[in-house]
């Protein structure tokens, strides 16, 4: 391999040199002085442009990539180096005289190279860790940039918090005079309620008493009506049986109670399914020709009892 035949690449401590260029040295930085035409003081402080802190911190992330970028590249090179000076050990054979010296001569370069690989790599990292001198600077400025951007959006919020705090306010004070309403109406309502308590208890003694009279009154016309047409049917339309073959015996009384409870249990849906061979047929038609009973308007097999009271 010969020296002169690899790739010249720019050394690394350059970038390095660029970058401390773009230092401001201390004996730069604006001093406090005096205007002589108007006899004022300027300021005591200049404050740089926060584009200047973000170009600095760029420029020294820049030439830190591009120093171990270098240092990356140049070490890839000398283990390239390394293993083909190891090929070259195992593989060789006693060659002659002319060569061996050639083959000194290439290994005493590689060698050079390889030191001044490793000068220029420790040159590398000393440098770099020297680059975050300036990071508080940027810390500070992105601080201050934060909490710059909270108090505008805390100006921009607090009209609107204004606004509804003012409503709260105001719905506070309608809920708090609806509750005392709401209380002077529970006042009256109470001592009303004890005006009738004291003055209505001989009158509702005496209106419980006249309606449970009624209810019994009541009760006891619908058990005699009861009696009546259990009679009535038990004379006119006793339990027939059609077949003399077949058991079956069927009741008048039988399919005007079941209409009758279905009427008064289930007002919603009183129809009585008519199972064949449960009910006598004559029986129905006889309670529909009758006026008793109706059928349902869409299913002949479904009857119920006629609202009387309508």
């Amino acid at each position: 391999m010969n020296h002169t035949d690899s790739p010249k690449t720019p050394a690394a401590g350059a970038g390095l040199d660029r970058a401390q260029e773009h230092r401001t040295p201390a004996s730069e930085v604006p001093t406090p002085s005096t205007d002589a035409g108007n006899n004022l003081p300027s300021p005591r402080f200049v404050e740089r442009d926060p584009a200047f802190y973000r170009k600095r911190e760029e420029t020294l992330r820049a030439t830190g990539e591009i120093l171990h970028q270098r240092c990356v590249a140049k070490l890839e090179k000398m283990n390239q180096l390394r293993q083909q000076v190891a090929k070259t050990q195992r593989t060789s054979v006693q060659p002659p005289r002319n060569t061996n010296s050639l083959q000194d001569q290439q290994l005493a370069i590689l060698r050079m190279e390889e030191t001044r690989l490793a000068a220029e790599q420790q040159k590398i990292q000393a440098n770099r860790n020297t680059f975050p001198e300036i990071m508080p600077e940027v810390s500070k400025l992105r601080v201050r940039q934060t909490i710059h951007d909270s108090i505008l959006e805390y100006g921009i919020m607090l009209p609107h918090l204004k606004q509804e705090l003012e409503e709260t306010q105001t719905e506070l004070r309608e809920e708090t005079q609806l509750l005392k309403e709401l209380k002077e109406i529970r006042q009256a309502l109470q001592a009303r309620r004890q005006d009738l308590a004291t003055t209505g208890e001989a009158g509702s003694s005496q209106e419980s008493s006249l309606g449970r009279t009624k209810v019994l009154e009541i009760k006891v016309l619908v058990q005699e009506l009861m009696r009546e047409l259990t009679g009535f049917l038990a004379r006119y339309y006793p339990p027939i049986q059609p077949d003399d073959d077949d058991p079956t015996v069927y009741d008048l009384k039988q399919i005007l109670e079941d209409i009758m409870n279905l009427s008064v249990s289930r007002p919603a849906d009183p129809y009585l399914v008519l199972v064949p061979g449960e009910y006598h047929p004559p029986h129905v038609e006889q309670l529909i020709n009758a006026g008793v009973a109706v059928r349902h308007p869409r299913d002949s097999q479904r009857l119920r009892l006629i609202d009387f009271y309508s």
